[in-house]
């Protein structure tokens, strides 16, 4: 393939994904202001400024793009609790990047507004909405099992990195610590749509001494 060739598949792939992510964003702010079921199609494609042709070629049906949307929304939140997965990424700064995501989660937007900069990890939509739909689809439960599964393996070697270094008590079991805090970050989510007034530096404090070492030195 010549160098003209490259170039132009480049930019169909660039063009491709351009308008894949402008779907899942409109089907986001549709989402949110008007519920995950009442949207239809036409309108998430209108808002895109699409055809339901372009639609189909990247989702299969609705349900394909609420999986899409799942990702999204929920994904970009566990990516920003979880550090970088780097040698230097210990459990403490997870837990403090935690602590700023639940710090922007209690700011509220302008309503059909997009979030500032720095605050893509915002999730639109009410987390009772998208249980109910996990209830009603096996698609979207996989979706969401999968994403919390991956979660979860990536806090694992985090905390062993900090069991390791003395950062992390060694008496606690590495996946249970790891499925205990995503089940955290989801609860904050609740707390949120439920309008729980949360203290995140308090929030940090008390993880980082639960996650410090036992009395006994272990």
């Amino acid at each position: 393939m010549g160098a003209a060739e490259e170039r132009t598949g480049s930019r169909r792939a660039s063009a491709k994904r351009e308008t894949r992510d402008a779907l899942v964003a409109a089907a986001l702010a549709e989402f949110a202001e008007h519920g995950i079921d009442s949207p239809s199609l036409d309108a998430i494609c209108a808002r895109a400024g699409f055809t339901r042709g372009a639609f189909y070629v990247h989702f299969r049906d609705r349900e394909d793009l609420l999986v899409a949307v799942l990702e999204s929304a929920l994904g970009s939140f566990l990516d920003a609790m979880i550090a970088g997965g780097g040698e230097g990424d210990g459990l403490e700064r997870s837990v403090e990047r935690f602590a700023e995501v639940v710090s922007l989660l209690q700011r509220e937007a302008p309503a059909g507004a997009p979030p500032p900069a720095g605050q893509a990890l915002l999730v639109p939509v009410h987390v009772a909405a998208v249980l109910e739909g996990v209830r009603r689809s096996e698609r979207l439960r996989a979706g969401l099992v999968g994403m919390l599964e991956g979660a979860v393996a990536r806090l694992v070697e985090v905390a062993k990195r900090g069991q390791a270094a003395g950062s992390v008590r060694r008496d606690v079991d590495p996946r249970q610590l790891a499925s205990l805090l995503v089940s955290v970050g989801l609860g904050v989510l609740v707390a949120r749509d439920a309008g729980l007034p949360l203290d995140p530096p308090a929030l940090r404090d008390t993880i980082l001494g639960l996650l410090g070492r036992a009395p006994d030195g272990t």
